[in-house]
């Protein structure tokens, strides 16, 4: 019997029905309404990331989780994450350029697939963000060539031209006094000035949770994310809650867009991948303690490329009266890769 393309087609979205259901998300988009200061490393308080990593994002979730619905219903929440069963993936949350989404550059992206016409190849090296048709492009291998009037402040890649612009950084000037000394010391710090919104992708497998979930990234934006929000600092409004969907890529290589922490069996998908590690530190901000500082831990950065699902977990980096958690679950595509 000869089987026409139309029943292969039919055949592999039949037996794929879960993965493409995946492949779909709730979009975010927020609106800043102050800077922002979401911290590179502990102790270098002169420098700001231009996005929110997805550990900053949950934990900021989970504060405000705790002050709408109560601590036992928290703990629960966060025990079905401890169960490998998350009610919910999130991304990190990116910049936009005119509201369109930008994306992090997937580290797997060369210069055979991606050419600049009239540019120094190396510049690809410092970019971080490609917008979405860039990168619907690179998820599916497509070439794709662009020139110097794409780039915008030698970090992103957009189909939009005409902007100089997406960030500013900024640096405060503050005032540390020691009052054993009766002497004071000026020191600087960094915050993000975003000029449009941002956004982030949040994979919902639990439908009863979803309409919490709305309702506590509502007001979050008035508690604020990162640090310095006792002096209203990373305040934003969420403007619309919308849908995207990616197409099936038939690939065995991933792309995150969350910072991951992998479990013992996934550090094989690194071999031979495109990834970047991070460290991660803080403090402990709890109603109960403010001044325990956390465990450090090295995690997969948004953008790097692994061969084979990494699903990453939850990982314990403080105790105080109860353990203290660090968000590592991954949200990853499918990218195909040349060999």
């Amino acid at each position: 019997m000869v089987t026409t393309k139309l029943q292969k087609n039919l055949y592999r979205i039949l037996t794929s029905s879960k993965g493409r259901w995946e492949m779909k998300y709730k979009i975010f988009i927020i609106e800043p309404r102050t800077p922002f200061h979401i911290g590179i490393k502990e102790g270098n308080l002169e420098k700001s990331l231009h996005y929110v990593p997805s550990d900053t994002l949950f934990s900021a979730f989970c504060n405000v989780y705790r002050l709408v619905y109560g601590r036992d219903e928290l703990e629960n929440l966060l025990e079905k994450f401890l169960r490998d069963n998350p009610p919910f993936i999130l991304s990190s949350a990116f910049p936009c350029v005119d509201g369109k989404p930008l994306f992090p550059m997937p580290k797997s992206t060369n210069q055979k697939k991606l050419k600049i016409l009239d540019e120094e190849q190396k510049i690809l090296k410092r970019i971080e963000f490609v917008d979405e048709t860039i990168f619907r492009k690179i998820l599916t291998g497509e070439d794709i060539e662009i020139k110097r009037e794409n780039i915008i402040q030698d970090r992103v890649i957009s189909t939009i031209t005409g902007k100089d612009q997406i960030w500013i950084e900024v640096d405060r000037p503050r005032v540390t006094i020691d009052r054993k000394a009766s002497s004071s010391e000026i020191f600087y710090f960094g915050e993000t000035v975003f000029l449009d919104s941002l956004h982030f992708l949040i994979d919902v497998r639990d439908k009863n949770i979803e309409n919490r979930v709305e309702t506590v990234f509502r007001v979050l934006g008035d508690e604020g994310i990162g640090g310095d929000r006792s002096c209203g600092r990373g305040l934003f409004s969420v403007v619309k809650l919308d849908e995207i969907e990616f197409n099936e890529v038939e690939t065995e290589w991933y792309v995150t867009l969350s910072m991951i922490y992998p479990r013992e069996g996934e550090i094989e998908h690194l071999k031979g991948g495109y990834f970047e590690l991070v460290e991660r530190g803080g403090w402990v901000y709890s109603p109960e303690e403010k001044q325990k500082r956390k465990k450090f831990v090295r995690m997969i950065k948004e953008g790097s490329v692994f061969k084979g699902k990494v699903i990453g977990k939850m990982v314990e980096i403080a105790r105080i009266k109860y353990p203290i958690y660090r968000y590592g679950f991954g949200l990853t595509l499918p990218i195909r890769v040349e060999s």
